[in-house]
């Protein structure tokens, strides 16, 4: 579960007694995209259409909504601007030529992905030199010579995954006397775990999607080491509340939750209980909203190690330290930005495959982690549903005449009388 609780799926078997393929429209729900007026849609569209006429029209509408997005987050002063005389739409053409590439994924818009990375650096080179322009032909050669000193910065500029500040540099750099494609010139800025982080939030979220998610729930197959295949179900809710339910067939196995207070769990047979985070193990962290490395959650340090290697592909390794000093090491990989491993401190590797984009974020939907001894055990999620209507009550331990366990939840979503006889 890289998304949430990085590392955690190992550990959510129920205890012992004493990241298929998603089907149907069910298998996500998408968080409801924020709302602007036609005149703002129909503005930033036209910007578009006049900067790349033979873009399909859904990627332009994608990028309208990508481009309002950020522009309400990161400048919501600008957005009321939008539509008067007065806004500085060359403050942000780059942003718009980036916005768009980034739709248009087809071999066959080649040359049109190409033709808007020319758009953008003249743009680029136009504010830094003011009013001299420069030509279409030496943006195109400028490229050539960065596509020679960097070919993962290349493509990342090609595919609208490169932003200002990092373009910027490597453009001055490619651009002093005596640098030839091919060439080594001045090295690519050294990212920081700050850089690496940014990127990170940047491609594996659409917009604002997670500033948007305020409650989800996880589905998904786990065979531990040794033992049977169970159903996973969790839930959560911001800031900190969870619910996590084991079930093997149609049996709860095992209950546990945080009600924003303290944990809580039950097995079958037995009343809830308090327990403390330190008997709970790792599972204490999924009480994470979301991946640390998001930088939503709080009381969190990065930082950068030496890099390594996941079955041959280089990787960055970020240190992420908890305020109660437990740590582990996220593996990212360096084009994807996806984190593709972990490394934690009592011998447990992870790794995650099978990336998808589901409800505004790229998901690993399959999650491999082996101990120390080499015992090996999946989770493969199979369901994300983003802000399926949880309240707080949802985690609170139950009380006599209030069922809210996973069936009564299921069959109150589905709009159907709940079992009499559930039990938690």
């Amino acid at each position: 579960m890289a998304f949430s609780g990085p590392g955690a799926a190992a550990d959510t078997a129920a205890p012992a007694p004493g990241g298929s393929v998603p089907k149907g429209p069910d298998a996500a729900t998408e968080p409801a995209a924020p709302t602007f007026s036609a005149a703002q849609l129909a503005r930033v569209g036209g910007w578009l259409q006049e900067m790349a006429p033979a873009a399909p029209p859904a990627a332009i509408a994608a990028a309208t909504q990508h481009f309002l997005e950020d522009l309400q987050w990161q400048h919501p002063d600008k957005l009321d601007r939008l539509t008067a005389g007065d806004f500085p739409r060359q403050d942000f053409d780059s942003t718009l030529l980036r916005d768009l590439a980034a739709q248009l994924a087809a071999a066959p818009q080649a040359a049109l992905r190409e033709e808007l990375a020319r758009r953008r650096v003249q743009t680029l080179l136009a504010l830094q030199n003011g009013a001299a322009r420069p030509t279409t032909q030496d943006a195109a050669a400028l490229i050539e010579k960065l596509k020679g000193i960097s070919q993962v910065y290349y493509r990342r500029l090609l595919e609208g995954r490169i932003e200002d500040e990092d373009l910027v540099p490597l453009l001055k750099d490619a651009r002093q006397p005596g640098t030839a494609a091919g060439q080594a010139a001045a090295a690519p800025k050294v990212l920081t775990a700050a850089d690496i982080l940014s990127e990170f939030s940047r491609h594996n979220q659409t917009g604002s999607a997670l500033e948007r998610l305020q409650a989800y729930s996880i589905d998904g197959k786990l065979n531990p080491p040794g033992g049977e295949a169970q159903h996973i179900v969790l839930f959560k809710l911001r800031p900190d509340r969870f619910r996590l339910q084991v079930l093997a067939g149609e049996t709860m196995r095992y209950l546990l939750a945080n009600d924003g207070a303290h944990f809580w769990q039950q097995a079958p047979g037995s009343k809830p209980q308090a327990v403390s985070s330190s008997s709970i193990g790792s599972r204490c962290y999924l009480r994470e909203f979301v991946n640390p490395l998001f930088g939503q959650e709080k009381d969190y340090t990065f930082e950068r190690l030496a890099d390594g290697s996941l079955d041959g592909r280089k990787t960055y390794r970020i240190t992420v330290r908890r305020a109660d000093g437990s740590q582990y090491v996220a593996c990212i990989d360096p084009d994807s930005f996806h984190e593709i491993g972990g490394e934690y401190q009592d011998g447990v590797r992870v790794r995650y495959s099978d990336f998808r984009e589901v409800a505004g974020f790229t998901m690993a939907f399959r999650e491999e982690t082996a101990d120390r001894e080499g015992h090996k055990g999946v989770f493969e999620l199979t369901k994300f549903t983003a802000n399926p209507g949880l309240v707080q009550e949802f985690f609170d331990e139950p009380v006599e005449g209030r069922d809210l366990s996973y069936f009564a939840f299921a069959q109150l979503s589905a709009g159907a009388p709940a079992s009499p006889g559930a039990k938690n």
